[in-house]
């Protein structure tokens, strides 16, 4: 079999949650005590203005199922203000700007075309994370502009092989008629990248329940994204999201039927691996003995914050709603990024994290897959220099 690309190698790299995000945790700390560090990323959760619904969907499965629409938002003007404020910070600037959302989507939101022209216009990579409901000829423009930093990308979240599957996975009726649209929306973008020459990195995230995840489903799943022009495909499990104690009663699998299911479609995605298109399928709670609801010492803050939809700077992109506000970094309709980021004391550090965690525990706060990953590399650092084991 042909050898992946060097560009599809490292896309895979990140989509499988193996990417390093610092040199090391005995760095990091150095740069924290010092108020030096400069996060990794940062994840941009623009909610939308009109109307009750932050998001198109409701999905079953989505980490921000319990948050509520407090009706907080930022100005269009106060969003393009942060942008410039993280693009010239005081000791370095954020090099990478995610647009995604906790309850929400991206490009649900009125003026994201202006944000993301901001991100470019300051060469920041931009990452992408959407249902690509829709999507306007400006944006596509501008994500397939020769101006567009490299390793830039976008997600989507597809999460089906078929109309059926899709609406019924996402809570839709069934006669909604979205996945075809979300296939052309794909399709728009890698056809433009194609004609203007440029690399953007485009990949497909399919979460796998109960309800698409017949051998069918998952081979038409797969065809359709290739035909879409995908550079990589992910097929994962769900994660257990806040508000939910037990998969009984939803489309999340059990842990019993994420093995039978693995098993199963295993030979299909491997049968599929190209040297255009990479289809990964991962288990990674089991790979990684993932049980627990969050991975403490917390480090997410340091590394990517998120501004939530509510316009406040948030630990993390789990942490971007109103139910976490009492562990926010700051109201950033009244402080400026990097006031709000470096406000925590150093001189006191540990008890400072401790503090946090205590209502990191009492918010039930929940990590993805890339904070469980992260954080584990501070466990033995935070031992050491506390003399205490973690609750």
């Amino acid at each position: 079999m042909t050898a992946l690309n060097s560009s599809a190698t490292d896309l895979s790299e990140r989509i499988s949650y193996r990417h390093r995000y610092f040199d090391s945790p005995e760095e990091l700390l150095s740069e924290i005590l010092s108020k030096s560090v400069v996060p990794y990323q940062v994840e941009v959760q623009p909610g939308r203005i009109k109307g009750k619904k932050i998001c198109w969907m409701e999905c079953p499965y989505c980490y921000g199922l319990s948050s509520e629409n407090t009706d907080e938002r930022l100005t269009p003007d106060r969003y393009l203000e942060l942008m410039h404020q993280m693009a010239n910070g005081p000791n370095g600037n954020v090099h990478k700007i995610i647009f995604a959302g906790y309850a929400t989507d991206p490009l649900n939101y009125e003026h994201i075309d202006d944000i993301v022209e901001a991100a470019i216009s300051n060469r920041q990579i931009v990452g992408f994370h959407s249902k690509l409901l829709k999507v306007s000829n400006r944006l596509v423009d501008l994500m397939t502009s020769v101006k567009t930093p490299q390793t830039s990308y976008l997600t989507v979240s597809v999460d089906a092989g078929s109309s059926e599957s899709y609406n019924e996975t996402h809570d839709l009726t069934r006669s909604s008629n979205v996945y075809p649209r979300v296939l052309r929306n794909i399709k728009r973008i890698t056809e433009q990248r194609k004609s203007n020459g440029t690399q953007l990195d485009i990949a497909a995230n399919y979460l796998i329940t109960r309800v698409n995840c017949s051998s069918k489903e998952i081979t038409d799943g797969i065809e359709n994204l290739i035909s879409a022009g995908v550079d990589a495909i992910r097929f994962s499990f769900p994660q257990l999201p806040r508000g939910t104690e037990t998969v009984d009663g939803t489309i999340m699998p059990t842990r019993a039927e994420v093995e039978e299911i693995y098993n199963r479609i295993l030979p299909i995605v491997e049968s599929y691996k190209s040297a255009s298109t990479n289809v990964i399928l991962m288990d990674y709670d089991r790979d990684n003995q993932i049980d627990l609801r969050r991975t403490l010492p917390c480090f997410a803050r340091f590394i990517y914050p998120a501004i939530s939809y509510d316009g406040y700077l948030s630990n993390c992109s789990q942490s971007g709603a109103a139910h976490f506000k009492n562990m926010a970094l700051g109201n950033l309709q009244h402080r400026d990024f990097w006031d709000a980021f470096y406000d925590y004391d150093a001189s006191d550090f540990w008890g400072f994290l401790d503090r946090q965690h205590d209502k990191m525990i009492a918010n039930d706060c929940r990590c993805d897959r890339k904070e469980h990953t992260t954080n584990r590399m501070f466990r033995d650092l935070y031992e050491t220099k506390t003399g205490a084991a973690l609750r």
